[in-house]
């Protein structure tokens, strides 16, 4: 499918093409229930076909299983796309505290190991970006790890890196990034999640920082599937996560959110442009393990940003609501 000049974007100073909605890959490497290899596929092979060209991906996302099944894809395409992987941290620290020595969490032979891994996996020469899955403020300093990706980039292995951060650690990433040390950065960022628009867009947009917005859809809650009485498989993740008080209030905060809402437009639509129509956001990357979930998601790329009057609407949900006790994703225990 042609796109619009709207939706192409180059992520980074090195410039790598993306479109401005992409694809998230956690779901179909495993761990939220069961999915199909054939289903996952036939997601992937949907989204490109309707103009994807941003996939993150993880080493953790199915131990490699994710990574292996986008490989696949690119080879029965016979093209492949922009596609972000990420260096998790040793022992799945996912939340360093202060002081905590880099070498501890991110040792050079780890980054390495790591990159080749994924080099193997995704079945390429060159990653065209590799990223921290987590991150630690007091490592801002630290130079030892920029050396190495340095290193890797030099010799051909990664063209980009950068941070994606946790979901409850949006600012982690700040000094580094005002140190000019990385240039693509995934944050949480949703209408129920908007903390990192405090701080963290307008440092990346003076750093000119392309910042990818994860979890648009909250884990799901904003997809429009959600109801009262909802439950997840057993092999689901989300289902130690979202029950009782914060399965209520996350139903409770959804509800408040489509009686905004024209009932004719999809919830998950509303999502993904409400993270596009900040000047901050390059791109999001919704997560997709179907090929239906993949028709919804890219038919934003043909659409705008929301209307004014509905974003004032939903800053105004943030300031009275949603600002507090906030909980969209998987938090401490980490991805994968």
């Amino acid at each position: 499918m042609p796109q619009s000049e709207r939706s192409l974007i180059r992520l980074g100073h090195v410039g790598l093409p993306a479109s401005r909605v992409g694809m998230g890959s956690w779901a179909i490497g495993g761990g939220w229930g069961p999915q199909p290899e054939a289903l996952s596929l036939a997601a992937i092979h949907q989204a490109l076909e309707l103009g994807c060209m941003l996939i993150d991906t993880a080493a953790l996302y199915g131990n490699g299983h994710a990574e292996r099944l986008i490989a696949r894809a690119f080879r029965e395409q016979d093209s492949r796309v922009t596609t972000l992987t990420k260096i998790y941290p040793l022992q799945y620290h996912w939340s360093p505290a202060a002081g905590t020595p880099i070498d501890e969490i991110y040792p050079s032979d780890h980054i390495i190991a790591q990159a080749e891994a994924s080099l193997r996996r995704l079945e390429t020469e060159c990653l065209d970006g590799l990223l921290f899955q987590t991150w630690c403020p007091s490592w801002s300093d630290e130079t030892a790890w920029y050396e190495t990706m340095l290193m890797l980039r030099q010799q051909g292995k990664i063209h980009a890196f950068g941070i994606s951060l946790s979901d409850h650690r949006a600012d982690d990433a700040n000094g580094v990034i005002a140190a000019g040390r990385v240039d693509i950065v995934e944050a949480p960022y949703s209408i129920l999640d908007q903390r990192a628009a405090e701080r963290l867009f307008p440092l990346a947009l003076r750093h000119h920082v392309s910042v990818i917005a994860r979890s648009p859809l909250a884990s799901g809650a904003l997809g429009g599937t959600w109801h009262e009485g909802k439950t997840f498989h057993r092999s689901d993740w989300r289902r130690r996560v979202f029950r009782g008080d914060l399965l209520a209030q996350t139903l409770q905060r959804v509800h408040r959110l489509q009686s905004l809402i024209e009932s004719n437009i999809p919830l998950a639509h509303v999502a993904i442009r409400f993270c596009l129509s900040h000047p901050a956001i390059a791109a999001v990357i919704p997560g997709i393990r179907n090929p239906e979930q993949a028709v919804c998601n890219f038919a934003v790329l043909e659409q705008g940003p929301l209307p004014q009057a509905l974003l004032e609407c939903i800053a105004c949900l943030w300031q009275e609501e949603f600002q507090y006790d906030v909980r969209t994703s998987i938090g401490k225990e980490g991805e994968g």
